[in-house]
């Protein structure tokens, strides 16, 4: 007798593969995770092999998960298609998962996501918080689109439109030693501690690379997985911080941080629209898109 392959529990294991966790799943899918686990377990007896490796609190695709997940996602946006196909014509409505990083969350989107909520209220939009400022691999399992602030991508499977340039900046108090230094080099900064991102982010490889070509090093860091910690800590005369410009506009303006002048030649990285390739267009990302591509290209600054 043929399998017949149920559809919520299917979108169950998206959430487990995505979160590494079958608590954090249950939480994302209002489930209590004796559901998510008995559903997991259901759809594996189905299938005929595990999914996952359990591992302590975490768990990991198995190679039979890893391939099941992209047909898996398939079968997601093809019943997600076929929800749409049948609404009324031009309805925008249905769910949006967006991924983006804490800075354009906090900076960049908040006039955007307003504005689309206002002008699509039957959308159910969900935002996840991505967890490093880089998405080399951005959507995970159960993301329709992510907004990045990064160097150019170019993964073959991602379709990405650049939407904006980001000038990134070495900041530091108005009180730090090399604060009113009308020229500073490399050197310069290699000898106080630099706040830095997390290593997986790539404007921090950005930064690194810029400064070990013209002749400098980090010698001393401290790393953080916060945007705004790595901030704050800048402003209490910690080290020197690189950041995207946008992120540290208001303390320019209040003269809490300043601009260091290096290097000569300014670093750009850029916020980015992307999605997979293969992932059918909805409506509603379709709208999300548009607007999104509108409204962050006419932002001042």
């Amino acid at each position: 007798m043929d399998t017949i392959l149920d559809l919520r529990q299917i979108r169950t294991f998206t959430e487990v593969a995505r979160t590494r966790s079958f608590t954090k799943a249950a939480a994302q899918l209002y489930y209590a995770q004796s559901s998510v686990t008995a559903q997991v377990h259901a759809l594996e007896k189905d299938l005929g092999l595990p999914l996952f490796n359990r591992l302590g609190r975490q768990v990991e695709l198995t190679e039979a998960g890893r391939q099941f997940l992209s047909y898996a996602e398939r079968l997601i946006c093809l019943a997600e298609e076929a929800r749409l196909s049948v609404q009324k014509n031009g309805e925008i409505a249905g769910p949006l998962v967006v991924s983006a990083s804490e800075s354009l969350l906090t900076y960049r989107l908040p006039e955007l996501l307003r504005t689309f909520q206002s002008t699509y209220p039957d959308v159910q939009l969900t935002l996840h918080t991505s967890t490093a400022c880089t998405s080399m691999a951005p959507l995970e399992p159960g993301i329709d689109l992510a907004i990045t602030i990064d160097e150019p991508i170019e993964v073959p499977q991602l379709l990405v439109q650049k939407i904006r340039r980001e000038r990134m900046v070495a900041v530091a108090s108005s009180e730090h030693p090399l604060s009113n230094r009308s020229r500073v080099s490399a050197t310069d900064i290699s000898e106080h501690q630099i706040l830095l991102t997390e290593r997986t982010c790539t404007y921090r490889a950005l930064f690194e690379r810029t400064l070990v070509q013209q002749g400098g090093r980090v010698n001393k860091l401290l790393e953080f997985a916060s945007i705004e910690a790595l901030k704050q800590c800048a402003v209490a005369r910690m080290g020197v911080a690189i950041l995207p410009e946008v992120v540290v506009a208001a303390e320019l303006d209040q003269g809490t941080l300043v601009i260091l002048p290096w290097p000569q030649r300014r670093m750009y990285v850029y916020t980015q629209l992307v999605r997979h390739r293969d992932k059918w267009i909805s409506p509603v990302m379709d709208a999300f898109s548009t607007m999104a591509i509108k409204l962050l290209c006419e932002m001042s600054h």
